[in-house]
């Protein structure tokens, strides 16, 4: 079962969110701010909001890293349709804004370039 926020808070997690877009699009989740926004009983396991930034396309992840080794908060995986749903979900979206992938990375469109 998800970790509740409340539970997060308790124990002093420190929870971070990545963009899938901009790898330099991270940063501190408040935990605090989302327990009182909605409310103790809710994780952030299969969440997705939108990335923080501006202008940026991309969803968030969360990951856990009060430990060494940063834990993902997502419990679905590759092993799972959910996972391959969102994926394909995301990838239609994205090219469909003119992102293309280079390297294994999200790539915006040209300025001024056809779409």
């Amino acid at each position: 079962m998800p970790e509740l926020i409340s539970r997060m808070i308790e124990r002093g997690a420190k929870i971070r969110w990545h963009c899938d877009v901009a790898v330099t699009h991270y940063g501190d989740a408040d935990l605090k701010r989302i327990a009182k926004a909605k409310g103790g009983d809710y994780t952030l396991a299969n969440r997705h909001p939108p990335c923080r930034f501006p202008g940026c396309p991309g969803i968030v992840t969360f990951k856990d890293c009060t430990s060494q080794f940063p834990v993902p908060l997502d419990t679905i995986t590759d092993r799972d349709d959910a996972w391959w749903a969102l994926n394909d979900k995301r990838r239609a979206q994205l090219k469909a804004l003119g992102y293309r992938i280079e390297m294994g990375k999200w790539v915006p469109p040209e300025k001024g370039a056809p779409r």
